[in-house]
Order: C-alpha cells, then structure tokens, then sequence
C-alpha cells in the first residue's frame, strides 16, 4: 500500500515536467525556425532539453513574443522606407 503513495508522487512530478517540457518545445518551436530546432534536437539533445524546460519555466508568454515580433517587424519597415527616401 505504501508504494502506490509514492507511484502517485513519482506520477505527478513526471506529469508536471512533461508539461513544462511541452510548453517549452512549442516556445521553441514558435521562437525559431522549424528546421533549425529539429536539427538542434536531433544534434545537441541534452542542451535543447535544458533549453526547452528553461523556455518552458521562464520563457515568455505568446503575447510577448507576438508584441516582439511585431515591433522588429515595424522598425524594419522603417528601416527600409529610409533607405528608399535617401
């Protein structure tokens, strides 16, 4: 009886880092080209697990990403109305 205590404790931990590794490789997956994270799994395993439960702990939330993503879109687009203007 006291073993499956513990199986539920053990069940519970593998649980909860399943799901910070999930949350991680989407972060990753949505951060950085496709190709070039798959390579980076295959290639350097133990480093893209590390990185993954680290973007999955401390990463940033898709909005930020997104807010991130637009503003380098808009200050490129300036950069290049610039160059057209001079």
């Amino acid at each position: 009886m006291e073993n499956d205590g513990s199986n539920f404790i053990i069940l519970l931990v593998l649980a909860v880092v399943i799901g910070i590794v999930w949350n991680g490789a989407i972060k990753l997956f949505y951060k950085y080209n496709t190709l070039l994270v798959i390579a980076y799994i295959v290639i350097l395993f133990p480093f893209a697990l590390i990185h993954t439960i680290f973007l999955g702990l401390f990463g940033d939330t898709k909005k930020v990403m997104m807010k991130k993503k637009v503003q380098e879109q808009a200050k490129f687009e300036k950069l290049v109305e610039e160059e057209k203007n001079k």
